[in-house]
């Protein structure tokens, strides 16, 4: 008993030095708060301390030094906003495109897109509000066309647009033809007299994607549901 009892107070007075030990170690860790990197040293000295008392390995104090890193790197990034989502809930789409420079050209240019987030794969456009990516996929990539008939007209698919005023319709129109671009289908108006009556105009960017701007004469009645004659 003697032995024992010598044991467990050797245990208690070696707990009791690592406790006033941890003590010291947090006193001198909120003096660093000022420098924005307490966090990551306190979980590294909270870990030493764990190993001192249980005799556990420190682990994970790396991987948080990382993070504290990218955090502190994440609120240096400096960055300018060209343009505000559109309201509700913009869409998002990739193309694909053959040559980022030339794509850069017909949307930043041409389309008037203002360029958000870019890297040497990607870059990223505001399209009246919504989210349009060109991914570069390689030096030979052209669109593949399909073709389907819509009011005597052989629309190419796939294609994607926007839904825009008449005035801005024509005033995109305008722009497109001061800038050489070739239409695959004028513009003009299709569904006459019916509910769907549109203003509408094909074309393509330099890697072929297939764009299609319409202009609703009654916007109320975009999503107008009857069956169409072709």
């Amino acid at each position: 008993m003697r032995h024992l009892s010598i044991a467990v107070l050797s245990t208690l007075s070696t707990f009791s030095k690592a406790s006033t030990t941890a003590t010291t170690i947090n006193k001198k860790l909120f003096s660093f708060r000022s420098h924005g990197v307490a966090r990551a040293i306190g979980f590294q000295a909270c870990s030493g301390m764990h190993s001192v008392l249980f005799g556990i390995p420190r682990g994970g104090g790396e991987a948080t030094s990382v993070d504290a890193n990218r955090q502190m790197s994440s609120i240096k990034t400096e960055y300018v906003k060209l343009s505000d989502p559109a309201p509700g809930s913009p869409f998002h789409l990739a193309l694909p495109v053959h040559d980022l420079d030339i794509a850069k050209e017909f949307y930043g240019n041409i389309m008037g897109c203002a360029e958000g987030r870019s890297s040497e794969k990607w870059q990223d456009y505001s399209l009246h509000g919504h989210q349009i990516v060109c991914h570069w996929v390689g030096n030979d990539y052209r669109c593949q066309d399909y073709f389907n008939p819509v009011d005597g007209d052989e629309v190419p698919v796939p294609h994607f647009g926007l839904a825009l005023t008449v005035d801005e319709f024509h005033a995109l129109a305008d722009r497109l033809k001061k800038a050489g671009i070739q239409f695959i289908i004028e513009p003009h108006l299709r569904f006459k007299d019916q509910p769907g009556e549109q203003w509408t105009m094909f074309f393509k960017d330099p890697s072929g994607n297939n764009l299609e701007f319409k202009a609703m004469t009654n916007i109320d009645n975009l999503f107008a549901k009857y069956n169409v004659v072709d």
